[in-house]
Protein backbone atom coordinates (compact mmCIF):
# COMPACT_ATOMS: atom_id res chain seq x y z
CA UNK A 1 0.00 0.00 0.00
CA UNK A 2 1.35 3.65 -0.81
CA UNK A 3 2.44 6.01 1.86
CA UNK A 4 -0.44 8.87 2.11
CA UNK A 5 0.14 12.63 2.24
CA UNK A 6 -1.29 13.80 5.61
CA UNK A 7 -4.51 15.66 6.12
CA UNK A 8 -7.09 15.98 8.68
CA UNK A 9 -9.19 12.94 8.07
CA UNK A 10 -11.40 13.65 11.49
CA UNK A 11 -12.45 17.34 10.35
CA UNK A 12 -13.19 16.47 6.90
CA UNK A 13 -15.44 13.23 7.57
CA UNK A 14 -16.90 15.16 10.53
CA UNK A 15 -19.02 17.17 7.93
CA UNK A 16 -20.71 14.06 6.59
CA UNK A 17 -22.39 13.50 10.27
CA UNK A 18 -25.82 13.56 8.38
CA UNK A 19 -24.62 12.92 4.93
CA UNK A 20 -23.68 9.57 5.11
CA UNK A 21 -25.44 8.48 1.78
CA UNK A 22 -22.94 10.92 -0.02
CA UNK A 23 -19.52 8.64 1.39
CA UNK A 24 -21.62 5.30 0.56
CA UNK A 25 -22.17 6.74 -2.81
CA UNK A 26 -18.52 7.39 -3.30
CA UNK A 27 -17.15 4.28 -1.28
CA UNK A 28 -19.78 2.07 -3.59
CA UNK A 29 -17.04 2.64 -6.62
CA UNK A 30 -14.94 -0.06 -4.55
CA UNK A 31 -17.65 -2.94 -3.65
CA UNK A 32 -15.34 -6.01 -3.81
CA UNK A 33 -11.94 -4.12 -3.50
CA UNK A 34 -12.81 -3.30 0.18
CA UNK A 35 -13.49 -4.84 3.30
CA UNK A 36 -16.29 -2.51 3.96
CA UNK A 37 -20.09 -3.01 3.97
CA UNK A 38 -21.24 0.35 1.77
CA UNK A 39 -24.97 -0.33 3.17
CA UNK A 40 -23.84 0.23 7.13
CA UNK A 41 -21.06 2.78 6.34
CA UNK A 42 -20.98 5.48 8.47
CA UNK A 43 -18.39 8.14 9.82
CA UNK A 44 -16.77 6.11 12.76
CA UNK A 45 -16.45 3.73 10.45
CA UNK A 46 -14.70 5.04 7.74
CA UNK A 47 -12.47 6.71 10.13
CA UNK A 48 -11.51 3.62 11.37
CA UNK A 49 -10.97 1.70 8.07
CA UNK A 50 -8.32 4.77 6.99
CA UNK A 51 -6.35 4.38 9.98
CA UNK A 52 -6.32 0.61 10.41
CA UNK A 53 -8.05 -1.01 7.33
CA UNK A 54 -6.60 -1.99 3.85
CA UNK A 55 -7.52 -3.48 0.60
CA UNK A 56 -6.87 -3.35 -3.04
CA UNK A 57 -8.71 -0.08 -3.55
CA UNK A 58 -7.34 1.29 -0.84
CA UNK A 59 -4.81 3.53 -2.24
CA UNK A 60 -7.38 4.72 -5.05
CA UNK A 61 -10.40 5.91 -2.51
CA UNK A 62 -7.98 7.43 -0.09
CA UNK A 63 -6.07 9.48 -3.24
CA UNK A 64 -9.96 10.88 -4.35
CA UNK A 65 -10.57 11.43 -0.51
CA UNK A 66 -7.73 13.88 -0.57
CA UNK A 67 -8.31 15.74 -4.25
CA UNK A 68 -11.97 16.33 -2.48
CA UNK A 69 -10.21 17.74 0.37
CA UNK A 70 -8.08 19.91 -1.64
CA UNK A 71 -11.36 21.71 -3.06
CA UNK A 72 -12.53 22.28 0.70
CA UNK A 73 -11.53 26.00 0.94
CA UNK A 74 -13.61 29.04 -0.14
CA UNK A 75 -11.96 29.64 -3.61
CA UNK A 76 -12.53 25.95 -4.13
CA UNK A 77 -16.54 26.17 -3.01
CA UNK A 78 -16.45 28.64 -5.78
CA UNK A 79 -14.71 26.90 -8.18
CA UNK A 80 -16.48 23.86 -8.01
CA UNK A 81 -19.66 26.23 -8.33
CA UNK A 82 -18.61 27.77 -11.58
CA UNK A 83 -17.50 24.21 -12.98
CA UNK A 84 -21.21 22.57 -12.15
CA UNK A 85 -22.26 25.81 -13.68
CA UNK A 86 -19.78 25.32 -17.40
CA UNK A 87 -21.36 21.41 -16.89
CA UNK A 88 -25.14 22.33 -16.45
CA UNK A 89 -25.20 20.14 -13.23
CA UNK A 90 -26.60 21.43 -9.80
CA UNK A 91 -25.49 19.15 -7.50
CA UNK A 92 -26.85 21.34 -4.34
CA UNK A 93 -30.29 22.91 -5.55
CA UNK A 94 -30.79 24.21 -1.94
CA UNK A 95 -27.27 25.47 -1.29
CA UNK A 96 -26.79 23.58 1.69
CA UNK A 97 -24.39 21.24 1.63
CA UNK A 98 -20.70 22.56 3.35
CA UNK A 99 -18.15 22.56 0.50
CA UNK A 100 -16.11 19.00 1.83
CA UNK A 101 -19.93 17.07 1.35
CA UNK A 102 -20.26 19.23 -2.16
CA UNK A 103 -16.58 18.45 -3.20
CA UNK A 104 -17.09 14.52 -2.74
CA UNK A 105 -20.31 14.85 -4.21
CA UNK A 106 -19.18 16.43 -7.21
CA UNK A 107 -16.04 13.96 -7.60
CA UNK A 108 -18.48 10.95 -7.14
CA UNK A 109 -21.10 12.22 -9.96
CA UNK A 110 -19.42 13.67 -12.55
CA UNK A 111 -15.87 13.13 -12.36
CA UNK A 112 -14.68 15.82 -15.20
CA UNK A 113 -16.59 19.02 -14.11
CA UNK A 114 -14.38 18.21 -10.85
CA UNK A 115 -11.81 17.80 -12.84
CA UNK A 116 -12.25 21.28 -14.44
CA UNK A 117 -12.84 23.02 -10.35
CA UNK A 118 -9.75 21.14 -9.71
CA UNK A 119 -8.04 22.98 -12.78
CA UNK A 120 -9.42 26.14 -11.80
CA UNK A 121 -8.12 26.33 -8.61
CA UNK A 122 -4.85 24.99 -9.49
CA UNK A 123 -4.35 28.17 -11.57
CA UNK A 124 -4.81 30.57 -8.61
CA UNK A 125 -2.49 28.42 -6.48
CA UNK A 126 0.07 29.37 -9.02
CA UNK A 127 2.98 31.96 -7.46
CA UNK A 128 5.89 32.11 -9.99
CA UNK A 129 4.46 33.50 -13.56
CA UNK A 130 5.71 35.46 -16.58
CA UNK A 131 4.07 38.48 -18.12
CA UNK A 132 3.86 39.11 -22.19
CA UNK A 133 1.97 41.46 -24.05
CA UNK A 134 1.18 40.50 -27.35
CA UNK A 135 0.61 42.40 -30.76
CA UNK A 136 -3.11 43.19 -30.05
CA UNK A 137 -6.11 42.32 -27.96
CA UNK A 138 -7.09 39.30 -29.75
CA UNK A 139 -9.91 36.74 -29.18
CA UNK A 140 -9.31 32.94 -29.12
CA UNK A 141 -12.27 31.70 -31.80
CA UNK A 142 -13.09 28.32 -30.28
CA UNK A 143 -11.07 27.01 -27.07
CA UNK A 144 -11.80 23.98 -26.71
CA UNK A 145 -10.33 23.20 -30.74
CA UNK A 146 -7.43 25.44 -30.42
CA UNK A 147 -6.77 23.23 -27.14
CA UNK A 148 -6.35 19.61 -28.87
CA UNK A 149 -4.24 21.55 -31.58
CA UNK A 150 -2.22 23.03 -28.79
CA UNK A 151 -1.86 19.63 -27.06
CA UNK A 152 -0.79 17.71 -30.16
CA UNK A 153 2.28 20.24 -31.01
CA UNK A 154 3.59 20.44 -27.29
CA UNK A 155 3.53 16.68 -27.31
CA UNK A 156 5.63 16.83 -31.06
CA UNK A 157 7.80 19.10 -29.31
CA UNK A 158 8.20 17.35 -25.68
CA UNK A 159 8.93 14.54 -27.73
CA UNK A 160 12.23 15.38 -29.06
CA UNK A 161 13.09 17.35 -26.05
CA UNK A 162 12.01 15.03 -23.25
CA UNK A 163 11.33 11.60 -25.05
CA UNK A 164 7.80 11.81 -24.01
CA UNK A 165 4.80 12.46 -25.85
CA UNK A 166 1.99 12.45 -22.92
CA UNK A 167 0.79 15.57 -23.06
CA UNK A 168 -2.55 17.18 -21.52
CA UNK A 169 -4.17 20.32 -22.34
CA UNK A 170 -7.57 21.59 -20.35
CA UNK A 171 -9.31 24.72 -20.54
CA UNK A 172 -11.78 27.05 -19.26
CA UNK A 173 -12.73 30.65 -19.97
CA UNK A 174 -13.35 33.35 -16.98
CA UNK A 175 -14.22 36.62 -19.01
CA UNK A 176 -12.51 37.97 -20.14
CA UNK A 177 -9.80 34.95 -19.48
CA UNK A 178 -9.30 31.89 -21.17
CA UNK A 179 -6.97 29.84 -18.75
CA UNK A 180 -5.05 26.43 -20.12
CA UNK A 181 -3.83 23.71 -17.84
CA UNK A 182 -1.13 22.11 -18.93
CA UNK A 183 0.29 18.59 -17.77
CA UNK A 184 3.29 16.85 -19.21
CA UNK A 185 5.73 14.37 -17.87
CA UNK A 186 9.11 15.52 -16.52
CA UNK A 187 12.08 13.74 -17.73
CA UNK A 188 12.74 10.16 -16.64
CA UNK A 189 14.01 9.97 -12.86
CA UNK A 190 15.72 6.76 -11.81
CA UNK A 191 16.08 5.89 -8.01
CA UNK A 192 17.49 2.84 -6.24
CA UNK A 193 14.67 1.20 -4.54
CA UNK A 194 15.00 -2.35 -2.40
CA UNK A 195 12.50 -5.21 -3.39
CA UNK A 196 12.32 -8.80 -2.99
CA UNK A 197 11.53 -10.38 0.97
CA UNK A 198 14.42 -9.89 3.21
CA UNK A 199 15.91 -12.88 2.71
CA UNK A 200 16.46 -12.22 -1.01
CA UNK A 201 16.45 -8.17 -1.32
CA UNK A 202 17.88 -6.72 -4.05
CA UNK A 203 18.24 -3.27 -5.31
CA UNK A 204 16.61 -2.33 -8.53
CA UNK A 205 16.50 1.07 -10.33
CA UNK A 206 13.11 1.91 -10.42
CA UNK A 207 11.89 4.41 -13.09
CA UNK A 208 9.79 7.56 -12.47
CA UNK A 209 8.10 10.03 -14.85
CA UNK A 210 6.08 12.33 -12.79
CA UNK A 211 4.14 14.97 -14.39
CA UNK A 212 4.35 18.54 -14.46
CA UNK A 213 1.70 21.41 -14.50
CA UNK A 214 2.02 24.49 -16.56
CA UNK A 215 -0.35 26.99 -16.66
CA UNK A 216 -1.35 29.80 -19.28
CA UNK A 217 -3.91 32.81 -18.54
CA UNK A 218 -5.09 34.93 -21.60
CA UNK A 219 -6.66 38.26 -21.36
CA UNK A 220 -8.31 38.25 -24.90
CA UNK A 221 -9.12 42.21 -24.20
CA UNK A 222 -5.34 43.58 -23.75
CA UNK A 223 -3.91 40.68 -24.80
CA UNK A 224 -1.64 39.68 -22.36
CA UNK A 225 -0.52 36.31 -21.38
CA UNK A 226 0.69 35.11 -18.03
CA UNK A 227 2.60 31.86 -17.68
CA UNK A 228 3.86 29.22 -15.47
CA UNK A 229 6.20 26.82 -15.98
CA UNK A 230 9.36 25.49 -14.72
CA UNK A 231 12.31 25.83 -16.91
CA UNK A 232 13.15 28.80 -19.18
CA UNK A 233 12.70 26.65 -22.75
CA UNK A 234 9.69 25.40 -21.99
CA UNK A 235 8.05 28.64 -20.88
CA UNK A 236 9.36 29.69 -24.36
CA UNK A 237 7.84 26.17 -26.07
CA UNK A 238 4.51 26.89 -24.21
CA UNK A 239 4.40 30.65 -25.45
CA UNK A 240 5.13 30.18 -29.07
CA UNK A 241 3.26 26.74 -29.46
CA UNK A 242 -0.08 29.07 -27.75
CA UNK A 243 0.86 31.90 -29.57
CA UNK A 244 0.73 29.80 -33.10
CA UNK A 245 -2.17 27.28 -32.17
CA UNK A 246 -4.76 29.67 -30.47
CA UNK A 247 -3.86 32.73 -32.09
CA UNK A 248 -2.77 31.72 -35.56
CA UNK A 249 0.63 33.65 -35.14
CA UNK A 250 3.58 32.01 -33.58
CA UNK A 251 5.23 35.37 -33.52
CA UNK A 252 2.58 37.54 -31.31
CA UNK A 253 4.32 37.32 -28.15
CA UNK A 254 8.00 37.54 -29.49
CA UNK A 255 8.70 41.34 -30.39
CA UNK A 256 11.16 43.37 -28.10
CA UNK A 257 8.66 44.78 -26.34
CA UNK A 258 6.26 42.05 -25.59
CA UNK A 259 8.49 41.09 -21.87
CA UNK A 260 8.89 44.31 -20.91
CA UNK A 261 6.18 44.62 -18.59
CA UNK A 262 7.58 45.92 -15.78
CA UNK A 263 8.78 49.70 -14.32
CA UNK A 264 10.64 49.37 -11.68
CA UNK A 265 12.57 52.78 -12.36
CA UNK A 266 9.55 54.44 -10.93
CA UNK A 267 10.40 53.39 -7.74
CA UNK A 268 13.37 55.98 -8.04
CA UNK A 269 11.46 58.66 -8.75
CA UNK A 270 10.36 61.41 -5.85
CA UNK A 271 7.24 61.34 -6.36
CA UNK A 272 6.43 57.44 -6.26
CA UNK A 273 3.98 56.61 -3.47
CA UNK A 274 1.87 53.46 -2.90
CA UNK A 275 -1.72 54.41 -2.76
CA UNK A 276 -4.30 51.72 -1.71
CA UNK A 277 -7.63 51.85 -0.05
CA UNK A 278 -8.19 52.90 3.48
CA UNK A 279 -8.42 49.33 5.04
CA UNK A 280 -5.67 48.06 2.94
CA UNK A 281 -1.65 48.74 3.43
CA UNK A 282 1.17 48.22 1.32
CA UNK A 283 4.91 48.77 1.96
CA UNK A 284 8.10 48.44 0.43
CA UNK A 285 9.72 45.81 2.08
CA UNK A 286 12.84 44.64 -0.07
CA UNK A 287 14.80 46.36 -3.24
CA UNK A 288 17.96 45.08 -4.52
CA UNK A 289 19.74 47.56 -6.94
CA UNK A 290 23.11 48.63 -8.24
CA UNK A 291 24.68 52.22 -8.43
CA UNK A 292 25.92 53.88 -11.83
CA UNK A 293 29.03 54.16 -9.76
CA UNK A 294 32.95 52.97 -10.04
CA UNK A 295 33.70 49.32 -9.06
CA UNK A 296 29.48 48.64 -9.76
CA UNK A 297 27.99 48.66 -5.88
CA UNK A 298 24.77 46.48 -5.56
CA UNK A 299 23.07 46.67 -2.49
CA UNK A 300 20.19 44.84 -1.13
CA UNK A 301 18.23 46.42 1.52
CA UNK A 302 15.16 44.79 3.59
CA UNK A 303 13.33 46.96 5.91
CA UNK A 304 9.68 47.47 7.09
CA UNK A 305 9.74 50.21 5.09
CA UNK A 306 12.28 50.71 2.57
CA UNK A 307 11.94 53.92 1.14
CA UNK A 308 12.00 55.27 4.44
CA UNK A 309 15.43 53.39 5.31
CA UNK A 310 16.95 54.94 1.94
CA UNK A 311 15.69 58.65 2.78
CA UNK A 312 17.35 58.17 6.36
CA UNK A 313 20.45 56.76 4.27
CA UNK A 314 21.07 59.31 1.67
CA UNK A 315 20.53 56.31 -0.69
CA UNK A 316 17.19 57.16 -2.45
CA UNK A 317 18.35 60.14 -4.81
CA UNK A 318 21.62 58.28 -5.33
CA UNK A 319 18.96 55.48 -6.95
CA UNK A 320 18.08 57.55 -9.84
CA UNK A 321 20.21 56.39 -12.92
CA UNK A 322 21.12 52.71 -11.28
CA UNK A 323 19.18 49.84 -11.81
CA UNK A 324 16.78 48.00 -9.47
CA UNK A 325 16.68 43.97 -10.11
CA UNK A 326 14.31 43.27 -7.87
CA UNK A 327 11.51 44.61 -5.35
CA UNK A 328 9.32 43.43 -2.90
CA UNK A 329 6.06 44.96 -1.82
CA UNK A 330 3.93 43.88 0.71
CA UNK A 331 0.23 44.46 0.56
CA UNK A 332 -1.97 43.75 3.53
CA UNK A 333 -5.99 43.04 3.96
CA UNK A 334 -8.19 42.72 6.47
CA UNK A 335 -8.57 39.14 6.10
CA UNK A 336 -5.23 38.78 5.70
CA UNK A 337 -2.80 40.28 8.59
CA UNK A 338 0.23 38.77 7.82
CA UNK A 339 -0.01 40.47 4.33
CA UNK A 340 0.41 39.47 0.75
CA UNK A 341 4.28 39.19 -0.44
CA UNK A 342 4.50 40.01 -4.27
CA UNK A 343 7.91 39.80 -5.64
CA UNK A 344 9.08 41.80 -9.04
CA UNK A 345 12.14 41.20 -10.79
CA UNK A 346 13.55 41.30 -14.40
CA UNK A 347 11.57 42.77 -16.84
CA UNK A 348 8.18 40.57 -16.50
CA UNK A 349 8.75 38.17 -13.42
CA UNK A 350 6.00 38.09 -10.93
CA UNK A 351 5.67 35.99 -7.78
CA UNK A 352 3.29 36.21 -5.48
CA UNK A 353 -0.09 33.38 -4.23
CA UNK A 354 -3.10 34.38 -6.74
CA UNK A 355 -5.21 32.13 -4.76
CA UNK A 356 -6.36 35.97 -2.67
CA UNK A 357 -6.81 39.11 -4.05
CA UNK A 358 -5.24 38.91 -7.14
CA UNK A 359 -7.56 41.39 -8.67
CA UNK A 360 -6.48 44.20 -6.27
CA UNK A 361 -2.50 43.15 -6.26
CA UNK A 362 -3.05 43.88 -9.81
CA UNK A 363 -4.64 46.78 -9.84
CA UNK A 364 -2.63 48.33 -7.19
CA UNK A 365 0.80 47.29 -9.36
CA UNK A 366 -0.74 49.27 -12.16
CA UNK A 367 -1.86 52.25 -10.49
CA UNK A 368 1.69 52.81 -9.05
CA UNK A 369 3.32 52.54 -12.28
CA UNK A 370 5.51 49.20 -11.52
CA UNK A 371 3.45 47.27 -13.75
CA UNK A 372 3.17 48.24 -16.89
CA UNK A 373 -1.16 48.43 -17.99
Amino acid sequence: MAKHRKFNADRFLDKFQGQEQLLRAYVAQWDGKLPLSTAALDVPVLKEFLANGDGDGKDAMMEGLYRAHDLSTERGHEDLIAACRDWDIDPDPGGQLPVECLSLKVLTENEEAFNLAYDRNTLWLGERFSIFRGKSAKAIPDPAAVAREFQEKLAEAFREDKDSDRVLVRQYREEPYVNFIVYHEKRTKAELVFTGPKSKQRVMPQIWRPAQQDFISYNHETGQVDIEARFEHEETALRKHFAECCLADAEFFESPEASQRLNLTRITESDFSMPVNEDHTAELVELQFSLMQQHGPSFVVRSRNVLETLDKNYLRKKLVGGTIRRAVFKIGFPDDRRGKRVELSGSNKVKFKRATHAEDVFRYLNNWGVVLG
